[in-house]
């Protein structure tokens, strides 16, 4: 198994965000991969990790606006220390207006929340890259596994609006690129629903979006992630939400995501892609899940067991003090799937 990280992806890095009316500190922080990193390479893989290769930004056009993906890219001149904060969100109705003032007007943001600093472009564009890295080696037969350490995350960012910490849709970039050789599956499994990557595929019929997260009635998108939300068109039937109630844990989880393994048997995709978020652990600061660390190794044996050529593509997760051992134990148990391949 390859993991697949850029030393770029730490230069975004906002400090505070707006929360129900409250200044608070920026939960999704660059530390998190610094973290990451050192409790992967204590657990033995050093070697394994690799730095990502550049890919063209004509794959994230591929999947997003490309004037949202222009104004991220301008705000590249903001001075060290500024950010842009959208203020307003213009009803879409409106189009953009020529004179409007798009670091000041939301028109390609959701929430108050996400902000962009001088680096966003150039971090986002760096976790792309990760995950087109962790692409190309499940394409080319390279690797069974992979997991892109991708950060910021992505699964919230639609094709013309970004939010949720989310700027390009890491994830299902990845998708577009290997449904070129074969039928992909999504499995998020994120606490948050990956609202973003649900609406990209609700009318794509190769790809099939699954997701395991906690109820939107109460919950971070609150506008997407219902039962009810099964696909459109030639989508029909490729949308699967599972909202899950407060404070289930790992039998409950567990029910589910053997409920999910069992319609990917059925289905039978060339390639799945997981959204991993650690915001399911028991303690995390956006959450109300209480999965145990020990859970997470479980979890990437079972999706690693499957067969399946794997990528996984890190979201969210922000209780920093035990993140670092819910993802090496998440690669231990992928690990430990791909081990067992090779035995048989």
């Amino acid at each position: 198994m390859k993991i697949i990280y850029s030393e770029k992806q730490k230069l975004h890095a906002p400090r505070r965000e707006w929360n129900f009316g409250r200044s608070v500190p920026y939960p999704e922080k660059e530390r998190r991969l610094e973290i990451i990193l050192q409790s992967l390479k204590k657990r033995g893989y050093s070697s394994s990790i690799i730095k990502a290769k550049k890919f063209s930004a004509s794959h994230i056009l591929k999947v997003h606006d490309r004037r949202m993906v222009k104004h991220i890219k301008s705000c590249a001149e903001l001075k060290e220390g500024e950010a842009v904060h959208a203020h307003i969100f213009p009803y879409r109705a409106y189009g953009a207006h020529p004179k409007t003032n798009l670091k000041l007007a939301g028109y390609y943001c959701f929430d108050v929340g996400t902000q962009i600093v001088k680096h966003t472009y150039e971090a986002a564009k760096s976790a792309v890259d990760c995950a087109l890295h962790g692409a190309d080696l499940l394409l080319k037969g390279k690797e069974r596994i992979v997991f892109a350490l991708t950060r910021p995350p992505g699964h919230h960012a639609d094709r013309d609006i970004y939010g949720g910490y989310c700027y390009f849709n890491n994830a299902a970039i990845a998708a577009v690129h290997l449904s070129r050789k074969g039928r992909v599956a999504i499995v998020d499994l994120d606490y948050h629903h990956g609202n973003g990557t649900q609406s990209i595929f609700y009318e794509v019929p190769n790809v099939y979006f699954i997701s395991i997260h906690g109820d939107p009635a109460r919950n971070y998108p609150y506008c997407s992630g219902f039962r009810n939300e099964r696909g459109a068109k030639l989508g029909a039937g490729l949308n699967l939400n599972i909202p899950l109630p407060a404070g289930i844990g790992d039998a409950r989880y567990r029910k589910e995501l053997g409920r999910v393994c069992r319609i990917l048997a059925r289905w039978r995709p060339d390639y799945l892609i997981v959204s991993i978020g650690f915001d399911t652990s028991k303690g995390d600061p956006l959450s109300d899940f209480g999965l145990t660390p020990g859970f997470y190794r479980e979890i990437g044996e079972t999706l690693g067991s499957l067969g399946i050529p794997l990528l996984a593509c890190l979201e969210g997760g922000y209780a920093t003090k035990g993140l670092g051992t819910n993802v090496a134990n998440f690669c231990d148990g992928l690990t430990s799937a791909e081990r067992s391949e090779v035995r048989d």
